[in-house]
C-alpha cells in the first residue's frame, strides 16, 4: 500500500489548458491576431511542445522557452514583435489561472482524509504554482511542494526526484507513486527513479511513446481505487 503520493499539478488537478486557453487568446486578441485564433493557438502549441521536449532534454534551459516562443510564434504570421514583453503579459494572465479539474478536490479531500501524505512534485514558475495552490485552496492538501523553478532541475531528471526524496527522510520509494499527465516528464521520470507511476490520462490518449506507467486512469475518483489496493 502507498504511503506517499507526489502528484503533478498541470492537467493532473489543475487545469492548465484553459487557463492557456484563456491567457492564449487575450495575447491573440491584444496584439493582432483577432481573427486567426484557430491557427495561431495551433502554431503556438507545436512551438511550445517542441521547446518544453528539448528543455525536457536538457538541450536548451527555461529562459531559452520564455524569451523565444512568442517571437517565434508571431515570425510565422509575419508579424515583429517584444517576444519578452508578450511573454511577461502571457505570465500575468497565467498567475491568474485559477481553473481546477472537475473531481480534483473531492480527490485530494479523501486522500487526506485516509490518511495518505500527498506532495506536490511539478515543473513550472515557482510563483505561478504558489500563486494557484494558494487560490485554488489546494494548497492545504499538501504536506510538501517541490516546483522545478526552486528545485533548479525539472521532471524527468532524477535530480528533481532526488530533492524530494532528499527532503522528505520518511518516503520510501516502494511506498511511494509518481502521478500525472505527462508521459515525457511524470512517468518517465517516475520509471528512471524506480517509483510506481500512474498516468491521469483523462483524454483518452494513446501512449506512443516508449514510457510505460504502472497505472492508467481516465477520471480522477478511480485514482482512490488505484492507491488503495
Amino acid at each position: 500500500m502507498y504511503k506517499h503520493l507526489i502528484f503533478d499539478l498541470d492537467d493532473t488537478l489543475l487545469d492548465f489548458r484553459k487557463g492557456e486557453q484563456v491567457g492564449l487568446m487575450n495575447i491573440f486578441r491584444d496584439h493582432g491576431l483577432e481573427n486567426q485564433v484557430d491557427e495561431a493557438f495551433a502554431t503556438y502549441q507545436t512551438i511550445n511542445r517542441g521547446l518544453w521536449a528539448a528543455y525536457e532534454r536538457g538541450e536548451i534551459n527555461k529562459d531559452q522557452i520564455h524569451n523565444t516562443r512568442f517571437g517565434k510564434l508571431f515570425e510565422s504570421f509575419d508579424r515583429a514583435v517584444d517576444g519578452i514583453a508578450l511573454e511577461k503579459e502571457y505570465r500575468q494572465y497565467l498567475n491568474q489561472n485559477y481553473f481546477v479539474l472537475d473531481g480534483a478536490e473531492d480527490l485530494l479531500k479523501n486522500l487526506v482524509n485516509q490518511g495518505y501524505k500527498l506532495i506536490a512534485g511539478t515543473n513550472g514558475e515557482q510563483r505561478t504554482q504558489e500563486l494557484r495552490l494558494e487560490h485554488t485552496g489546494f494548497g492545504r492538501y499538501f504536506d510538501d511542494v517541490f516546483i522545478s523553478d526552486a528545485i533548479g532541475h525539472a521532471k524527468p531528471s532524477t535530480e528533481f526526484f532526488d530533492a524530494i526524496f532528499g527532503h522528505r527522510q520518511d518516503m520510501d520509494r516502494e511506498e511511494s507513486i509518481m502521478i500525472g499527465d505527462g508521459l515525457a516528464s511524470d512517468i518517465q521520470g517516475g520509471n528512471r527513479y524506480n517509483l510506481d507511476t500512474l498516468w491521469v490520462n483523462l483524454h483518452q490518449q494513446v501512449n506512443e511513446t516508449p514510457y510505460q506507467a504502472t497505472y492508467e486512469v481516465n477520471e480522477l475518483p478511480t485514482i482512490m481505487q488505484i492507491v488503495s489496493k
